[in-house]
C-alpha cells in the first residue's frame, strides 16, 4: 500500500448488498478505512462531506449511475483516483470511462487482487502528479530568481512523460492503438514516442 500519513479511504458504491459486503471486507483486511453506500444518491451525498483518496464505484446502477459519480468526484476532488466497475464491459465502455477521468476500468466478476493490485497503482500515478506539480511549481519560482539547468527541466520532463505513457499502456493492457487513441496523438507518434522513452508495450501485455 502507499503509504500516507492518514489512512487511505475508500468508498464503495454499488446497488448489490453481497458485492459491497465482499469489497469492503476485502479492503479492510488489506489496510483500507473503507466506507460503502448501496446507489449513486447516497455516494455523492457522502462525497459532499468526506473526502475519499478511492472511490470504486459501479456504472450501472438505479438513478444515478457510476459516471454521474465519477463526474460527481472530479468536481469535489481532482485527486481521488476513481475506478469503474461493470458486469456489462466493452472496449467502447472502458475507453469513454477512461476519457471521462477514471484511472481503470473493472469487468465483474474479479478477483480482489486485482482490485487491490489496481487501486495500488491509481495511488502511485496520484504521488507521482502531486510530486509533478511540486517539481513544476520550484522550476517556476527558481526560473524567477536564477538559471534552472537544462538538462534538470528535460530530465523531469522525461521521467514524467515515462510515467504518464506507462500507466496508459497499463490501462490498456499493452494496446497501442488504445493508448495512443487515450493519448490523444497517432499511433506512429506513439511507437515513436514509446521507443525514445525506451518503453516496450508488450511488457503491459497480461
Amino acid at each position: 500500500m502507499v503509504e500516507q500519513d492518514a489512512p487511505i479511504r475508500v468508498l464503495v458504491v454499488d446497488d448489490e448488498e453481497s458485492l459491497r459486503f465482499f469489497l469492503t471486507r476485502g479492503l479492510k483486511k488489506a489496510g483500507y478505512a473503507v466506507e460503502a453506500a448501496p446507489d449513486g444518491r447516497s455516494a455523492i451525498d457522502r462525497l459532499a462531506s468526506v473526502s475519499f483518496d478511492v472511490v470504486l464505484t459501479d456504472i450501472v446502477m438505479p438513478d444515478v449511475s457510476g459516471l454521474d459519480v465519477l463526474a460527481a468526484v472530479h468536481e469535489m476532488d481532482k485527486e481521488a483516483v476513481v475506478l469503474l466497475m461493470t458486469a456489462h464491459g466493452t472496449v467502447e465502455n472502458a475507453i469513454d470511462a477512461l476519457r471521462s477521468g477514471a484511472f481503470d476500468y473493472l469487468t465483474k466478476p474479479f478477483e480482489m487482487k486485482e482490485l487491490l493490485v489496481t487501486i495500488e497503482r491509481g495511488l502511485e500515478r496520484r504521488s507521482v502528479e502531486r510530486e509533478n506539480r511540486k517539481l513544476r511549481f520550484l522550476v517556476h519560482k527558481q526560473a524567477g530568481s536564477e538559471p534552472v539547468p537544462d538538462e534538470g527541466i528535460a530530465g523531469a520532463r522525461r521521467e514524467w512523460e515515462r510515467g504518464s505513457l506507462s500507466d496508459l499502456l497499463r490501462q490498456t493492457r499493452g494496446n497501442v492503438t488504445k493508448a495512443a487513441e487515450l493519448a490523444k496523438i497517432s499511433r506512429p507518434n506513439m511507437h515513436k514516442k514509446l521507443r525514445g522513452l525506451g518503453l516496450n508495450a508488450a511488457d503491459f501485455k497480461d
